[in-house]
C-alpha cells in the first residue's frame, strides 16, 4: 500500500507528502510498483513525470511546457518490480502527444549502480519494506531489457489495462539471434528514441513518442528485408506493437540486426575533410571550383589532381543510395510500396509545401537580419530581395506536366550523412523513420526519390563548412583561401555522388526519376526547400551557422 512518511507533512490533493530535513523532494513509501499504477499513487507519478520528462534526451517537446499529463494505460512486467505507463501529454499551446515510459523500483546495489551510471534516469526516491530505493526508467534494469527481447522472441503478449503489447519475430530472427545469452545495454547515440543493444547481434529501438499506425522505420525495414532483400541496411528482426482500444495498432519497438561499423558517415566525413584542408592549406587558390551538382552535364573535377580519395567514397554512396531507391520500388502487391506516377495534385502539393517553407524562412530571416554581419548579411539581403523569384520557382512545379516527373515511391525521408554507417569501406543505411516532427501520414507518403538525393547533397555542404568553421577558429589567416577549396570539394563530391546515382538508376529503372532537364528542375526545388528549412533552424538555434544554408540558397539563385 502506498502512503507518505509523516513529520513534517503537507497536503497535496488529499495525499500526505513527507519532506526530509535536507531535501524538498517527497519520499514515497511503497510496497511495490503496483502502488503507483492506481490512485492515489498514480496521481503522484503523473506529477513527478511532468517535471521528469523535459530533462530526458529522448523527449522531443522541450520548447513547450507540459500543462497536463494523464496516464491512460499501463502494464506491469510479471516477476519484476517494473511497469509501463502510457502518457497523454497536453502542452500550453493546446497540442498533444502520446509517450510511454517504463518505471521500476530498485534498491541496494542495483540502485547504487544506477545512481552512478545513469542518474538522469531517476524519477524519485522511495521507501520500501526492504529499505531505501529509487524509482527510475525501467530500461536501466537488465530484467526489463530481457523481458522486451523475450516478447519478440516468443511472439509473446503483455496485457495492458486496455489492450496488449504483442511481439512479432521476423523470418530473419533465428539466424541473426543465434543461441546463448545476449546481455543488454543501453545505447548512447539515440536522441528521440532509446536503443537497447543485445550482445553484438541485436539492437532494439524503443519509440518513445507514439503515433497511431505502423512506424515507417519498421514498415520499410520489413519490406527491404523480407520483400526486396536489400542487404545494405540493418536487417529487420522483429517488432512490438501496442494494440489498444484508443487507436489503431501502434509500433512500440523495433528489433534489428546489429551492424559492425567504424562510425557514421558524418563523423567519418568530418575527419576526411580535416585531412583534405590540411593537404591544400598551403596551396594557391584553385583556378576552377568545378561544376555545381547537376544532371545536365558531367565534368571531371580538379579535386582528382589533388589525389583526394573521398570522391570514390561519394560515388559509392551514390550507388548505394540508388540501390536503396530501386529496392524501395520493387514490384509488389503491397499498396503501401507500389510505385505510382506523379499526378497534378502531387505537384501542386509539392509546390505548396515549398512555398510555405519559403514564407516561413524568409519571414524569420527578415526579423533576424540585423543580427547577421559580413558575407552572411549580404547574402541574407540578396535572398530577401529575390523572394518573388523563389516563389515563382516553387509555383512553376504546379503548372508542369506530371508525366515528366518520374515515379513516387516510399523514400528514406531524412537522408543525410548521419544516417549511414561506414562498414569495412562500404555503407549501411539506417533510420527510415523520417523526420520525427512530421505526422506519421506525412512520413509514410510516397515522394520523389530526389528528395533523398537533395538531403544528401545538402549534408555534403554542411560537412564542408562545419569543418571550415572549426578550422578558421584555429587558423583564421588561411580560412579565406580554404573557403574556395571547400567550394571545390563540395562541388566535386556532390557531382561524383550524383553521377554514380544516375548511372545506377538508368541501368535498372530509368523511369524512376525524371530525365534531364526535368530531373534538375525538381532536384533544385528540393535543394531549395531543404536549404530554407536549414536556414529557419539556424536562425532559431545557431546564428554562427546561418551562412551555410544562405550560401546554398544563393548558389541556387
Amino acid at each position: 500500500m502506498l502512503q507518505d512518511d509523516a513529520a513534517p507533512t503537507k497536503k497535496r490533493r488529499g495525499l500526505k507528502v513527507s519532506e526530509t530535513s535536507n531535501t524538498a523532494d517527497p519520499v514515497l513509501k511503497v510496497a511495490g510498483i503496483e502502488d503507483l499504477m492506481a490512485a492515489p499513487g498514480l496521481e503522484i507519478v503523473q506529477k513527478l513525470l511532468i517535471t521528469y520528462l523535459p530533462h530526458q534526451r529522448w523527449f522531443g517537446a522541450k520548447s513547450r511546457t507540459i500543462k497536463e499529463l494523464e496516464v491512460f494505460d499501463s502494464a506491469s512486467f510479471p516477476g519484476i518490480d517494473a511497469a509501463l505507463f502510457f502518457l497523454q501529454l497536453t502542452y500550453d499551446d493546446g497540442s498533444k502527444d502520446v509517450y510511454h515510459v517504463g518505471l521500476a523500483i530498485s534498491g541496494g546495489e542495483e540502485a547504487e549502480r544506477i545512481r552512478a551510471s545513469d542518474p538522469a534516469s531517476i524519477v524519485a526516491t522511495v521507501s520500501t519494506p526492504a529499505g531505501a530505493a529509487i524509482l527510475h526508467d525501467a530500461v536501466a534494469r537488465e530484467a526489463v531489457r530481457q523481458a522486451a527481447l523475450n516478447l519478440i522472441e516468443t511472439n509473446g503478449e503483455l496485457r495492458t489495462r486496455s489492450g496488449a503489447l504483442q511481439g512479432h519475430r521476423s523470418s530473419a530472427f533465428a539466424a541473426i539471434r543465434g543461441v546463448g545469452p545476449l546481455p543488454g545495454r543501453i545505447g548512447s547515440a539515440e536522441q528521440s528514441n532509446t536503443s537497447i543493444l543485445y550482445g553484438s547481434k541485436l539492437i532494439m529501438k524503443l519509440f518513445r513518442r507514439l503515433q497511431p499506425g505502423e512506424n515507417p522505420d519498421t514498415e520499410i525495414g520489413r519490406f527491404l528485408t523480407e520483400t526486396a532483400h536489400f542487404t545494405r541496411i540493418a536487417p529487420f528482426v522483429g517488432a512490438i506493437t501496442l494494440n489498444s482500444e484508443r487507436s489503431e495498432p501502434t509500433t512500440f519497438a523495433m528489433l534489428q540486426g546489429l551492424v559492425e561499423n567504424e562510425g557514421d558517415g558524418w563523423r567519418w566525413t568530418l575527419d576526411e575533410l580535416s585531412h583534405y584542408y590540411d593537404s591544400v592549406a598551403s596551396l594557391p587558390s584553385p583556378p576552377d571550383l568545378g561544376a555545381a551538382p547537376t544532371f545536365l552535364r558531367e565534368k571531371e573535377s580538379l579535386a582528382r589532381e589533388c589525389g583526394y580519395p573521398y570522391l570514390d567514397a561519394a560515388a559509392l554512396l551514390g550507388r548505394r543510395t540508388a540501390e536503396m531507391h530501386l529496392a524501395l520500388s520493387t514490384p509488389t502487391d503491397n499498396p503501401a510500396f507500389t510505385a505510382e506516377p506523379f499526378t497534378s495534385e502531387d505537384l501542386v502539393a509539392d509546390a505548396g509545401r515549398i512555398e510555405t517553407q519559403i514564407l516561413l524562412s524568409l519571414g524569420a530571416l527578415e526579423r533576424g537580419l540585423f543580427r547577421l554581419t559580413g558575407v552572411a548579411a549580404d547574402r541574407g539581403t540578396l535572398v530577401l530581395n529575390r523572394k518573388n523569384d523563389l516563389l515563382s520557382r516553387a509555383r512553376a512545379i504546379a503548372s508542369a506536366s506530371p508525366t515528366d516527373f518520374g515515379q513516387r515511391i516510399r523514400i528514406h525521408g531524412d537522408y543525410h550523412l548521419g544516417q549511414v554507417l561506414r562498414c569495412r569501406g562500404d555503407y549501411t543505411i539506417l533510420d527510415f523513420e523520417g523526420e520525427p516532427a512530421r505526422t506519421l501520414a506525412e512520413r509514410r507518403a510516397k515522394q520523389s526519390a530526389l528528395k533523398d538525393v537533395a538531403g544528401m547533397l545538402r549534408s555534403f555542404s554542411y560537412a564542408a563548412y562545419a569543418v571550415l568553421n572549426d578550422y578558421a577558429q584555429h587558423r583564421g589567416d588561411e580560412a579565406k583561401n580554404l573557403e574556395l577549396w571547400a567550394g571545390l570539394w563540395q562541388n566535386a563530391v556532390s557531382t561524383e555522388f550524383l553521377r554514380a546515382y544516375r548511372i545506377a538508376i538508368d541501368a535498372t529503372n530509368p523511369q524512376l526519376i525524371p530525365q534531364p532537364p526535368r530531373a534538375q528542375h525538381l532536384l533544385d526545388a528540393y535543394l531549395l526547400e531543404k536549404a530554407l528549412y536549414e536556414l529557419l533552424y539556424e536562425l532559431d538555434n545557431r546564428q554562427g551557422w546561418v551562412g551555410i544554408p544562405l550560401a546554398g540558397i544563393v548558389t541556387l539563385l
